[in-house]
């Protein structure tokens, strides 16, 4: 029995129906973004770090002014200062006037007319004839002392030939003797009285001689007198800018110090501290990029090197380690325009960069 055979059944047609649903958006995957990203980023810094690394040498380096010391070989009171820091001088401008400080007793008077066995003629040559002379007179009193043994001996001798013990030819010898001994008195008398006429006419020359290193004297401390009272200036011999002033006026600059520093115009120059191992990678002439520590940079170029090795300033130099030597370098601006630059940032560290490899 099938459904056709209970009673209301209809035959219909089968109709089916859909519903369309909207589409679902797909979850943005921030995590694959995320990782995508940073991904990136090691790549590129881990690239960075190795180029740095392998394509470039980096060093430290500041910059520095070729400069002179204004000192003096004797203390000086300065007068007047004509000049302040950071003015800019020309080769022959006054700095400062100044005068010859000397309180002390001059030196002169007690080391010229010092008696100094290694450097006063006439004291050597005197001692020289007095010990002559007193070898001489030693000498002849020797021999005056054998001249009394040998008359003593002659005595002797004739009562023993009146005795009839001696012959009378022996005599003769002895009296030979006793007589050339008194010759050599007599030779030994006019020696001496030669070197006592030498030694006074030494103490005459030498009385002479004092008295005209004590004219040249009295007139050198009269010259030296006259001159500390003269107001002399100072003069620079070179171009540039002035820098730390040490002493101000009416003081007394002794001459371990110095009165002020001049900075050579012109000159301003990086000095690089390179290791060693990069002795094969630089040279005379190379182009270096250098960053100063406001982050700009400018281009330059070796220009020299030092003949030996330095260790490193203490800025640069890591603590608790064996001091570094380096390889020193001056580095001059590529461009002339660049110095004025370079001047802001004096005695400032800076980042010196070569390239290994030359790009044409």
């Amino acid at each position: 029995m099938g459904f056709k055979d209970f009673p209301g059944y209809r035959q219909q047609t089968s109709i089916l129906r859909t519903v369309d649903e909207p589409k679902l958006k797909k979850k943005f995957n921030w995590d694959r973004l995320f990782f995508f990203v940073l991904l990136v980023f090691l790549l590129f810094y881990s690239g960075q770090k190795m180029y740095k690394k392998v394509a470039q040498i980096r060093v430290n380096g500041q910059v520095i002014l070729d400069k002179m010391s204004v000192n003096f070989t004797d203390p000086i009171r300065i007068k007047k200062m004509l000049v302040n820091e950071g003015d800019e001088v020309s080769a022959g401008d006054s700095l400062f006037s100044y005068v010859v400080e000397n309180n002390k007793e001059d030196p002169y008077i007690k080391t010229y007319n010092r008696y100094d066995g290694n450097s006063n003629w006439f004291l050597r040559e005197k001692l020289n004839v007095k010990r002559q002379i007193e070898l001489k007179k030693s000498e002849r009193e020797g021999v005056r002392t054998l001249i009394a043994l040998k008359k003593q001996e002659l005595e002797d001798l004739k009562k023993r030939v009146y005795l009839g013990t001696e012959l009378s030819h022996k005599l003769d010898p002895v009296k030979m003797d006793i007589k050339k001994m008194e010759n050599d008195i007599d030779a030994m008398n006019s020696e001496i009285g030669v070197l006592n006429e030498y030694y006074s006419t030494l103490k005459s020359q030498e009385v002479l001689a004092l008295n005209e290193e004590n004219l040249r004297i009295e007139a050198e401390i009269l010259a030296r007198q006259q001159f500390n009272k003269l107001i002399l200036y100072y003069t620079t011999p070179i171009p540039g800018l002035i820098g730390q002033i040490e002493k101000q006026e009416n003081e007394v600059c002794y001459t371990s110090e110095s009165v002020m520093t001049i900075h050579r115009s012109g000159m301003i120059k990086v000095k690089a501290y390179f290791s060693p191992e990069n002795a094969n990678d630089i040279a005379v002439g190379d182009e270096v990029t250098l960053r100063f520590e406001d982050g700009t940079e400018s281009e330059g170029i070796i220009q020299n090197f030092y003949i030996s090795t330095y260790p490193l300033p203490p800025e640069f130099q890591k603590r608790y380690e064996p001091t570094t030597r380096s390889i020193v370098a001056d580095v001059v601006p590529k461009n002339g325009e660049d110095t004025q630059h370079w001047l802001g940032y004096y005695k400032m560290g800076v980042q010196v960069i070569k390239s290994r490899f030359k790009f044409f």
